[in-house]
C-alpha cells in the first residue's frame, strides 16, 4: 500500500524521487504565443522521429480495422440475436481472453526486441480475420462462431497491447512522449470517425463479408508499416530469472510506487463503469432512436469526432503543470457526458454528448498513460504496461452485467447510472492517492 517502501536499482526511494522530481522542476515561462505557432511548433514535434511515423501509420491500419471489426460484429449480432445481453457476451468473452494474458505479454515484451514480436503477434489477426470472412462469406456464421472469434481477438490484443506501449516509449523518448501518445489517440480517434462511419455504409454496399476481407488487408497494412521501424535494443534484465520472478517483480514495483499504482487504479476503475455504453450503441440506434446502422455509424463516430479535438489539445500544450488534475477534471465531464448522453431528448442531442465524452476521455487517457510511461524504467516498460493495457480489458468484463441490468431497467438508465459511476471512482481514487494532483 502507499505505507510501504521500495527501493529501485540506483538506491532510491521511488515515492521519494517522484516527489523530489515534482516539486524540483521549475515551471515553465509562460509567454503568449499564437495559437497557430504552438500548432506548428508543439503538435506534430513526434512526427520529426521517422520511425514513429511509421509506427503512427501501422496504429492507424490497425485502429480502422478494429473499429470496422467492431460495428460490423456488434451490427451482425444483433441481427442474428437482437439481444443486448449477446451484445455484452462478445464484449466480456473478449475482454476476459485480454486480461487473462496480458501480463504475461507484459514479461515476454521485456525480454524480446518488440517490433518483431508485434509483427508476429498480428498474423493471429489476420488469421482470425480471414476465417471469419471465410464463414460469414459460405453462410455458415453463427453466434458461437462469433463468440470464438472475439476470443482469439482478445487474446491477440492482450498479446500486442504491452509491447506496443512500450516500444512507443521507446522510439521518442521521455521528453516527447506525451505529445506522442496525444497524437497517437489523435489518429485513433479520426479513425473512430473514418472507421464506423465507413463500416455503417459499407454495411449497405457490400454487406458484412466484405467488410471482414477489408479487415484482412487492414490487419496486413499493420505489419507492412512496421517493416521500416528499426528493431529496438532488448532492456536490460536479470540473469537466471525466470518469468514468473519477472512477473512478481514487475506487480511489486507497480503495487509499491505511490503515483504508479494511483496512475494504474485512475487508468481502470473509470473505465471499468464508462465502457458498457459502447456495446450497447446498437441498442440506442436501433430501438431507442429508430436509426438504423447509419445511426449507429454516427453515435459509433461521435466519441472518435470529440477525441480527435481533445488529442490535439493535449498534444499542443505538453509542457502544462498538474497533469494529475486534469486527468480528475476529465474524468469527471467524461462520466457526467456518459449520463447526459443516456438521457438525452434526441438524437442529435445525444450525438453532441458524446462529442463531449470523447473530449474528456482522450485529454483522461493520453495524460494517465504518458505520465505511467514518463515514470516507469525501460526494463519495467512492457510489465507495467500490461497492467495498464488490462485496464481496457478489465473494462470490457462489466459489459455483461450492466447488459443485463439494462435489459431489467432499460438502457439509457443503465448508461446513466454507469456515467454517475465514472464520476465517484475518480473523485474517492483521487482523495485516496493525493500524490496524483502533485503530478
Amino acid at each position: 500500500m502507499a505505507g510501504d517502501r521500495l527501493i529501485d536499482a540506483d538506491g532510491e526511494d521511488p515515492k521519494h524521487a517522484d516527489s523530489a522530481r515534482v516539486s524540483t522542476v521549475a515551471p515553465p515561462t509562460v509567454r503568449p504565443v499564437r495559437l497557430g505557432r504552438r500548432l506548428t511548433s508543439n503538435t506534430f514535434s513526434a512526427f520529426e522521429v521517422p520511425a514513429y511515423r511509421w509506427f503512427f501509420l501501422s496504429s492507424i491500419a490497425g485502429t480502422v480495422g478494429y473499429q470496422m471489426q467492431g460495428v460490423a460484429l456488434g451490427w451482425l449480432v444483433y441481427i442474428l440475436t437482437g439481444s443486448a445481453v449477446h451484445l455484452g457476451l462478445i464484449t466480456t468473452t473478449q475482454a476476459i481472453c485480454q486480461v487473462a494474458v496480458s501480463p504475461m505479454a507484459g514479461v515476454i515484451a521485456d525480454r524480446v526486441e518488440r517490433r518483431t514480436y508485434i509483427m508476429l503477434v498480428r498474423l493471429i489477426t489476420v488469421v482470425t480475420a480471414a476465417v471469419l470472412a471465410a464463414l460469414i462469406v459460405t453462410h455458415r456464421i453463427t453466434f458461437p462462431e462469433l463468440v470464438i472469434g472475439a476470443a482469439i481477438f482478445g487474446v491477440g490484443f492482450g498479446l500486442n497491447g504491452p509491447a506496443r506501449q512500450a516500444l512507443l516509449a521507446q522510439l521518442v523518448g521521455n521528453e516527447r512522449l506525451i505529445n506522442a501518445v496525444s497524437l497517437m489517440s489523435g489518429g485513433m480517434n479520426l479513425m473512430r470517425i473514418v472507421g464506423p462511419a465507413a463500416a455503417g455504409f459499407l454495411i449497405g454496399a457490400i454487406g458484412v463479408p466484405g467488410i471482414y476481407v477489408l479487415l484482412v488487408l487492414c490487419y496486413l497494412g499493420v505489419i507492412a508499416a512496421l517493416v521500416p521501424v528499426p528493431p529496438q535494443p532488448v532492456a536490460p534484465r536479470h540473469p537466471g530469472r525466470n518469468a514468473v520472478g519477472d512477473l512478481v517483480d514487475g506487480i511489486s514495483y507497480s503495487y509499491r510506487h505511490p503515483a504508479v499504482f494511483g496512475l494504474l487504479l485512475l487508468g481502470t476503475v473509470p473505465l471499468f463503469f464508462a465502457m458498457p455504453y459502447v456495446p450497447l450503441l446498437p441498442v440506442f440506434a436501433e430501438g431507442i432512436w429508430h436509426t438504423g446502422a447509419t445511426g449507429f455509424g454516427i453515435l459509433s463516430a461521435a466519441p472518435g469526432i470529440g477525441g480527435f479535438i481533445g488529442a490535439l489539445a493535449v498534444a499542443s500544450f505538453t509542457n502544462f503543470h498538474r497533469k494529475g488534475r486534469l486527468t480528475i477534471a476529465s474524468v469527471s465531464i467524461y462520466g457526467l457526458s456518459l449520463s447526459a448522453f443516456a438521457l438525452a431528448p434526441s438524437f442529435h442531442v445525444a450525438v453532441v454528448f458524446l462529442m463531449v465524452a470523447g473530449v474528456a476521455a482522450v485529454a483522461y487517457s493520453a495524460t494517465v498513460s504518458s505520465l505511467v510511461q514518463s515514470i516507469i524504467p525501460n526494463e519495467m516498460r512492457g510489465r507495467v504496461m500490461s497492467f495498464y493495457q488490462m485496464s481496457f480489458g478489465i473494462s470490457g468484463l462489466s459489459a455483461l452485467p450492466v447488459s443485463a441490468i439494462a435489459s431489467s431497467i432499460g438502457t439509457p438508465v443503465a448508461v446513466a447510472g454507469c456515467g454517475i459511476l465514472v464520476v465517484m471512482s475518480g473523485l474517492l481514487i483521487y482523495r485516496l492517492r493525493p500524490v496524483l494532483g502533485e503530478l
